[in-house]
This record gives structure tokens, C-alpha cells and sequence, in this order.
């Protein structure tokens, strides 16, 4: 069982490691690939780069969604540029807002929402308006905040109304002037050296409510709705919680959410609730249906009054781009209405980490799809059904009320795919290889480089080459005396040489006179030349030679004994102790001097001979 187990073993270990290899790649192009994509988003993410795309798609998907239509609960009674022609009357006067609150109050409304600002009389009928806001709980009045420099004190509310029932009219812009979101309490901050303190700049104030909470709360405590807050601290209306904005939720970062602010869940581009117009309520031409029980909102709707802002739904679109002041707190208003009484959803989004998380699941996703789709049509194919995937879910979640980042995870997908491709194409062409190779042997040669360096130092220091040292110096002093030696050795055959020369001339001057006597000598003289001519050619005792060729002998023997004498000294210096340039010009001279002395001992026998067949024949 054992030896068959093992064999199992044994065959199955080729396959495993071939499957390894491939593993190995798949981790290296997949899983690199991805988590590096992620980390340049997230990056890019944390310092607002993306944020601009973010809430673009934001807005488009906000404009896909269905319209849900107007919200039974509201009506809108507008002050449009037909009622001010109508009226021939701007600004509408305090007389004619009271006759129409007391229209409105006779058909039993719930609420009462007046988007209008009176701190300064208009008009006349000053004194019945403060006792209309003084009598009437349930309408709710405005005020602007100050922006707390002295220029921009903010305005007070209408005389008349009291605190509960007056809420700050300032809505929030994000950068371009879109209107996205709004803030429900905030504290007023005050301005330096204010002299009219009101309740709009008054930084002693706790903490001052929004206009829409304040129609909304009035209006859910109508209805035994009480105002909470839940273990964590956030507020509640009833059962429902109310999640505020964070700086860093959804496609927002680093964002300014001071106060309680919330995303608005817009319910229609343009129809959010049932309009009136001014003058028809003022004259009694409306329905009483439309009014009772409901929530009145009155304000301005004309171009003539600067109360408009850029929503969502301004893009793309060339008329009627913004959206009256009073149809963007409707929009809060039924928002949470809706969310506390229809369920309907308010915006909520993911942490941090889920949202991180959600990026690198699509740029896996993209990865494995460039892995495992190489045919260029195919991927292509792929790739952009991938892409539709992740947009529709992300659009699907944000109909569900989520808002998790969409164009993210969208680059993360094609950015990670591109990238697995270029790279398997790049290592496929051997580029990757060359590079590395360069790579390599860059760090080779100064690795070598540094090696080399550190080998010569440690040459430099060690005790054997400090006495190579000592002994160049010692060779170097050598070769400077043996070069003196030698100089002055080859002065003194230079000097003996000169003598010979001098001598050998003379010789030469007596040969050529015996020659001219030998010119005159008879045929006789030659028959008595071949008879004496052995006994002249090995001379003896009996026959000898004359005093000055004696003396020729000795020195040339002499001379020859010196020159050997040099020439081994010299052969000796050039093979153990090259001399220096110096040197080498006195051996060429000496070679030259023993060429011409071969020479000259020739002609010096042959003039022998001659002198003694003279000497024969004389």
C-alpha cells in the first residue's frame, strides 16, 4: 500500500509543478496588476482627482432614474413674473402676503412654509402681517445666515414669528453651483462688530434649524411623529434613521459637511409637487382640495428675484436649467417625508474600506478577463460587457438608494485589463527580457565596479605590496648606477680605440711604400718568393718578425682581452638589468666598434703578409 501510495505521489509531482508555473504567472499578471491599479485609484481618489467624475455620474444617473412625480402631500404657491404684471405691483406688498395667508389658513392647510423675506416693511400693512405671524403656529417663516464678516450680516426673520417656527433659508452649493445637498442645523456664526443681532447671526444661538426640517417636523408632530436621536447619536424622525453626510461618502472627498447635512434624493426634475399661482390664491381661484391638510410652500419663481440654483438635472438641458428656491426645499421636504412616512429610501453609502474593497474586486475582475480572453475580437466583446456589468450594478444600487463610486471601479476594469494585456504582449515580444538583461547588467558592472575597488584597497593596504614598493625603489636606484657604470666604461675604449686608429695609419703608410718598392723588384725576385715564401710564412727564431709588428700583436691581443672584458659586462646589464635609453646607446656603439674591429684585424693580417714578403724580398 505504501510503495503504491508513493508511486501515486511520485507520478503526480510532473503534473503539480507544471501546474505551478502557470499559477505563478497568473498571480504575477492578475494579482500585481490589480492591486497596483487599485493603489493608484484609491490614490488618486483620496486627493480629489476623481471626485469631479464621481458626481457627473452622479448626476446622470440621477437623471436616468424614473420620475416619481408630485408629491401629494405638497403644494407649491408661486410668485411668478404673470402675478407681478397682474398684480402691477413689486414688491408684492406686506397687505397682499397677508390676505393671502388668511386665504390659505380658511382652506385648513397642515403647514405653512413662507420663503419670503420681511424683516423690512413693504408696502403697507405692516401691523396686520405681524399679527397674522403672531396668531398662525403653523407657518414657518425665514431668515439668511450672515457669513460672519460684517459686509454680509445676514436678514432676520418676519416680526412676528417665533424661533421654533423660523428656520435658515441657505441651502448648499458644491463647487460649479450644483445643488446636491443640504444641511438640517447648523450654528450661526456671527459677524464682527454686529450692532442688529438676530437669529440668523446670533452665535449664542445652540444651534439653528433649516427651513425644510423646520415644515417637516412641524408637520410629523401633527401626526404623534416625535424628534430623536439613536444610541449612535443621529437623528430620528419616529423609527427612521436619518444617516448624516460625511466628508468622504460616496463620490465626495475631503468634502465640507459642517452641521447635519444631507444628500438630496430628488423626486422630480420639475414637477415635485401641485403649483398655484399667487393671484389665483389671492382672488380664491383654487381648489380647497389642493390646500387642506397639505403643506403650503410660498415663494418666488420669476427671474426677477436671484432665488435659483443648478441641480442635476440642469445638464444637457437649454431651457429652464435652474431651479426656483422654493422647488428645491419642496424637494427636501418630500425627501424626508417620503423616507419617514413611504419608506422611500434616503441615499446611503459604503464605508471606506467597502468602497476600497469594491474597486479591486472590478480590477481583479478586469485582470482575469485579459488572462483568460487573448483573441482581440473576443476580448473586446467581453470587455465591454464587463464594463456594462459594473455600471449597471453600480446604477442598480444607487436605485436601491446607494451611492458607491461607479467611474472608479469602471477605470479600475479597463486600466487593469489594458495593462495585463500591454504586459503579456511585452514579454511575449522579449522586450521584457532585454530589458532585464540591460537591467542586470547594469547592476553587474557596478557590483564588479565596486568589487574591483574594494580588491585594489585591500592590494594597496596589505604588507606585500609595500615591499614590491621598496623594492621598485631599490631596482630603480640599481639601474641609475649600473647606467653610470657603464658610461664610464665605454669612455675608456673610446680613448684606446683613437690610439689604434693612429697607429694603424702609420702601418699603413709603410705598407704602401714596401708596395711601391715591391714594384721594382725582378722575376727573379718571384721565382726566390716561391722558394722563401714557407719559411716566411711560419717565422721563427731564426727569422723574426720586426719590433713594431711585435708590439702591433700585443696590443691587439690587448685591446681584444678589453673589448671581450666590455662586451660581457654589457651582455650581462642588458639581460639582468635593462638599461635606460642612455645605456642602450653605448651598447649599440660598442657592437659597432666590434664590428669595425673584425674589420680592421682583416686588413691588419693581410698587411703582415704583405710586409713580410717585402721584408723576403729585400
Amino acid at each position: 500500500m505504501i510503495a503504491k501510495f508513493s508511486q501515486k505521489i511520485s507520478s503526480a509531482l510532473p503534473k503539480l509543478s507544471n501546474l505551478h508555473k502557470p499559477a505563478l504567472n497568473f498571480v504575477k499578471s492578475v494579482a500585481v496588476a490589480s492591486v497596483a491599479v487599485t493603489v493608484l485609484l484609491v490614490g488618486a481618489r483620496q486627493i480629489g482627482m476623481l471626485e469631479p467624475l464621481e458626481l457627473a455620474a452622479f448626476d446622470q444617473m440621477l437623471r436616468w432614474r424614473k420620475d416619481e412625480g408630485p408629491d401629494p402631500r405638497l403644494l407649491i404657491v408661486r410668485i411668478t413674473e404673470g402675478d407681478i404684471q397682474r398684480l402691477k405691483e413689486w414688491p408684492i406688498s406686506d397687505r397682499k402676503v397677508t390676505h393671502l395667508l388668511q386665504n390659505l389658513e380658511r382652506l385648513e392647510p397642515r403647514v405653512i412654509g413662507l420663503d419670503l423675506l420681511r424683516d423690512v416693511p413693504l408696502g403697507d400693512g405692516r401691523a396686520e402681517l405681524t399679527k397674522v405671524l403672531q396668531k398662525n403656529k403653523r407657518i414657518v417663516g425665514v431668515c439668511l445666515l450672515s457669513d460672519g464678516t460684517p459686509e454680509q450680516p445676514g436678514s432676520p426673520p418676519a416680526p412676528g414669528l417665533a424661533n421654533n417656527q423660523v428656520g435658515f433659508a441657505d441651502l448648499v452649493v458644491d463647487s460649479g453651483g450644483v445643488l446636491r445637498r443640504t444641511a438640517f442645523f447648523i450654528k450661526p456664526p456671527e459677524p464682527p462688530g454686529v450692532v442688529d443681532k438676530h437669529l440668523c447671526n446670533n452665535s449664542s444661538v445652540p444651534f439653528l434649524s433649516s427651513f425644510g426640517f423646520q415644515i417637516v417636523h412641524l408637520y410629523l408632530e401633527q401626526q404623534g411623529i416625535k424628534l430623536g436621536t439613536s444610541p449612535q447619536g443621529k437623528l430620528m424622525l419616529g423609527s427612521t434613521v436619518i444617516s448624516p453626510l460625511e466628508k468622504d461618502s460616496g463620490g465626495y472627498k475631503n468634502a465640507n459637511v459642517g452641521g447635519y447635512q444631507l444628500l438630496i434624493n430628488y423626486r422630480s426634475a420639475r414637477n415635485v409637487a401641485q403649483f398655484a399661482d399667487f393671484a389665483d390664491v389671492l382672488e380664491g381661484k383654487i381648489d380647497p382640495k389642493l390646500v387642506k391638510d397639505r403643506i403650503v410652500l410660498i415663494g418666488y419663481a420669476t427671474d426677477t428675484v436671484k432665488d435659483a440654483f443648478y441641480t442635476p438635472y440642469s445638464a444637457g438641458k437649454q431651457n429652464h436649467q435652474s431651479m426656483p428656491g422654493i422647488v428645491a426645499h419642496a424637494q427636501i421636504v418630500s425627501q424626508v417625508l417620503s423616507a419617514v412616512l413611504d419608506r422611500r429610501p434616503l441615499f446611503w453609502f459604503w464605508p471606506e474600506w467597502g468602497e476600497i474593497l469594491w474597486i479591486w474586486g472590478w480590477s481583479m475582475a478586469g485582470a482575469v478577463l485579459a488572462w483568460g480572453v487573448q483573441q482581440p475580437a473576443r476580448f473586446g466583446l467581453a470587455g465591454g460587457a464587463m464594463l456594462g456589468v459594473c455600471l449597471g450594478v453600480g446604477f442598480g444600487l444607487f436605485i436601491l438608494g446607494g451611492w458607491v463610486p461607479v467611474v472608479t471601479p469602471a477605470i479600475a476594469l479597463m486600466a487593469t485589463a489594458g495593462s495585463v494585456v500591454l504586459g503579456d504582449r511585452f514579454n511575449k515580444g522579449g522586450y521584457g527580457k532585454v530589458i532585464t538583461d540591460k537591467v542586470k547588467q547594469v547592476f553587474k558592472i557596478e557590483i564588479d565596479q565596486s568589487k574591483k575597488e574594494q580588491q585594489v584597497a585591500e592590494i594597496i593596504e596589505s604588507e606585500f605590496f609595500r615591499d614590491l614598493q621598496q623594492k621598485k625603489s631599490e631596482l630603480k636606484t640599481r639601474k641609475k648606477e649600473v647606467s653610470e657604470t657603464g658610461v664610464s666604461q665605454t669612455q675608456e675604449p673610446e680613448t684606446t680605440e683613437n690610439e689604434a686608429e693612429d697607429y694603424f695609419a702609420q702601418l699603413q703608410q709603410k705598407a704602401k711604400q714596401k708596395r711601391r718598392k715591391a714594384s721594382d723588384v725582378s722575376e727573379e725576385s718571384a721565382s726566390s718568393e716561391a722558394i722563401a715564401q714557407p719559411e716566411s710564412n711560419n717565422p721563427t727564431a731564426d727569422n723574426p718578425p720586426d719590433e713594431g709588428f711585435a708590439d702591433l700583436a700585443a696590443k691587439a691581443k690587448q685591446m681584444k682581452r678589453r673589448r671581450t672584458q666590455l662586451e660581457a659586462e654589457n651582455s650581462n646589464l642588458t639581460e639582468e638589468n635593462p638599461p635606460d635609453e642612455g645605456f642602450a646607446d653605448l651598447a649599440a656603439k660598442a657592437k659597432q666598434m666590434k664590428r669595425r674591429r673584425s674589420a680592421e684585424k682583416i686588413e691588419e693580417v693581410a698587411t703582415e703578409k704583405k710586409d713580410k714578403e717585402s721584408d723576403v724580398i729585400d
